[in-house]
């Protein structure tokens, strides 16, 4: 176990300029506060720069609203180690030359612009006018910056896929490369309400239940069954030939997945839009191809859960990495950063904070050592938590947490992560 965290995400401002239905601060139940984070708090984290590798400076606000940020910059690149980035994510209307060229000066390493696509995301008040294009101007400032002040900076652009959206993601992959962008960083949406779930695009189920369940609808289809919509009369008797007929195929399916250990949602995998998975791989596979050819960095996100549970990855743990938000109270991973509501697996869902002390009173490396923190790294690590996506089960109580705050999941794991979104590829962003 390292001593100190190797990745830091702190969080500079609640605060933001915009006010998008896509963000878990402008819903109903948001407990994050907004407000910004102290200097001299701050710098509590001096010792702890020494150990990161990465710093990502942003959280659930705007970061180019601090106004202290180039000068947090400077405080962290002037005590990482050799090879260690400070980064962020921005929206980047607040960005003129002067910032860009302070934060360039400061040694900032890598800046992820985001951009919307061609989806209303209901941005509310703040979104200023006569800017021009946000993504080409923010990287037109970052760039010469750069090159103003000699000091080298990994520009970017991030993405959140929607089905409004996702027909032009082939198109954002060259427009980055022509705006000299080095990466182009896509995540799947995590829906905060109903009417957003419609956008979504990230199938929770695993590529091999789907795969499964597929082959024995076929099979189904052919002799005029569906697997999808299982009749009252399987279950009685005297059964029908169709009844038996169905009883068959759906106990051979439930057989071959209890061997290859996989689980299944019935009920999800017969509403999968097969002609639409087709067309989201044809769209991601044209993506992949201009970004080769263009040599554009690509990250996409993949389109379903990872085959087995405990092929899930916790990209934070792995990251050896500590969450400080701007109160100073240090959280494990992103989705347990701030108190919130959003949808998950087609249900309301309650996230409950997660914290294990403040770094006003302790500092942070006594925190990260503490036992009952260490143990939850290690509890996430061996990823040996349900995987709730392919449940046949309703949302349980635990995981909706709508009834109170998470205890435990089904197998009696204090940690919240078999529903993580994270955890099974569906969100992305810098340093994860």
């Amino acid at each position: 176990m390292s001593d100190f965290p190797e990745t830091l995400f702190i969080e500079t401002t609640t605060r933001c300029n915009l006010s998008c239905a896509m963000c878990a601060r402008c819903q109903p139940g948001w407990e994050g506060g907004f407000g910004d984070l102290d200097f001299g708090l701050f710098e509590r984290l001096g010792e702890p720069l020494r150990h990161a590798r990465a710093v990502v400076l942003n959280g659930m606000g705007e970061p180019l609203l601090h106004p202290d940020l180039p000068r947090m910059v400077r405080f962290v690149k002037q005590r990482q180690p050799e090879g260690g980035w400070c980064g962020l994510q921005t929206n980047g209307l607040p960005l003129d030359g002067g910032l860009a060229r302070d934060l360039a000066e400061a040694g900032l390493d890598v800046a992820c612009v985001s951009h919307d696509g061609e989806v209303d995301l209901g941005h509310g008040p703040g979104r200023p006018g006569g800017l021009g294009d946000p993504l080409e101007r923010a990287a037109a400032l970052l760039r010469h910056a750069s090159r103003e002040t000699g000091r080298p900076m990994r520009i970017g652009v991030e993405t959140v896929l929607m089905r409004g959206n996702v027909g032009s993601l082939p198109a954002l992959v060259e427009r980055a490369a022509s705006l000299g962008l080095d990466f182009l960083l896509a995540s799947h949406l995590l829906p905060m309400d109903a009417d957003s779930e419609a956008e979504a695009l990230f199938l929770p189920v695993s590529a091999a239940s789907l795969a499964l369940f597929s082959r024995h609808q076929a099979d189904a289809q052919a002799q005029g069954l569906d697997l999808g919509a299982v009749p009252r009369g399987a279950a009685m008797f005297p059964r029908s030939p169709a009844d038996q007929a169905f009883l068959d195929v759906f106990l051979r399916m439930r057989d071959e997945a209890r061997e290859q250990g996989v689980w299944l949602n019935v009920v999800r995998l017969a509403a999968v839009d097969q002609g639409e998975r087709a067309r989201l791989a044809d769209i991601f596979g044209e993506a992949r191809n201009r970004a080769r050819a263009l040599g554009l960095e690509l990250r996409l996100p993949p389109l379903t859960a990872p085959d087995r549970p405990q092929d899930r990855r916790c990209p934070f743990m792995e990251r050896c990495a500590a969450f400080i938000d701007w109160r100073g109270r240090v959280s494990p991973c992103h989705f347990l950063w701030h108190g919130h509501q959003c949808r998950v697996l087609g249900d309301r869902k309650r996230v409950d904070a997660r914290h294990f002390g403040d770094i006003s009173a302790t500092p942070l490396e006594e925190l990260w050592r503490d036992p009952e923190f260490v143990l939850f790294r290690d509890t996430v690590r061996r990823a040996e938590y349900p995987a709730c996506g392919d449940c046949g089960a309703a949302l349980c109580s635990d995981v909706s947490g709508v009834s109170g705050p998470f205890e435990r999941d089904c197998l009696g794991l204090e940690v919240p992560c078999g529903h993580c979104p994270w955890s099974v590829g569906q969100l992305a962003c810098l340093g994860s």
